[in-house]
């Protein structure tokens, strides 16, 4: 049985991929598009760090129920804001030295997809 492939949308040049529904995806963090479709934002590292640590250490975005994962497990959504995206690349930037570099990865990866995509609130869910 072959896996479906998650595959690059046409219109992102930055490494992101669509997640068509229903297809088995790598473990990272995913963007959710206003039409629910899911872009990849960050592939998952290994290690001790998750999406929600960005509001528990950086006391940043909101994080709220999500929807179910790839394996059909319920995940949490962090909700951020655009000054809050702003912050989260000063904090990234200025605290890579108190954090594992795969979860300074995470937030600066998050970073730089949003700044192609202007909008006041962006939304994340990760299935790691």
């Amino acid at each position: 049985m072959s896996t479906p492939q998650v595959t690059q949308s046409p219109e992102q040049d930055t490494g992101t991929h669509a997640q068509p529904r229903g297809a088995q995806a790598e473990r990272g963090v995913y963007w959710i598009a206003p039409d629910g479709q899911r872009h990849r934002v960050h592939i998952y590292q290994g290690g001790d760090y998750a999406l929600e640590d960005i509001a528990e250490y950086f006391a940043l975005g909101e994080v709220s129920a999500g929807a179910p994962d790839t394996s059909g497990e319920d995940t949490s959504a962090l909700r951020l804001r655009e000054p809050e995206l702003r912050e989260l690349k000063v904090l990234a930037d200025s605290q890579s030295f108190d954090f594992e570099a795969p979860f300074i990865e995470m937030c600066l990866e998050i970073y730089r997809f949003c700044l192609e995509r202007p909008a006041e609130v962006q939304r994340f869910v990760a299935d790691f």
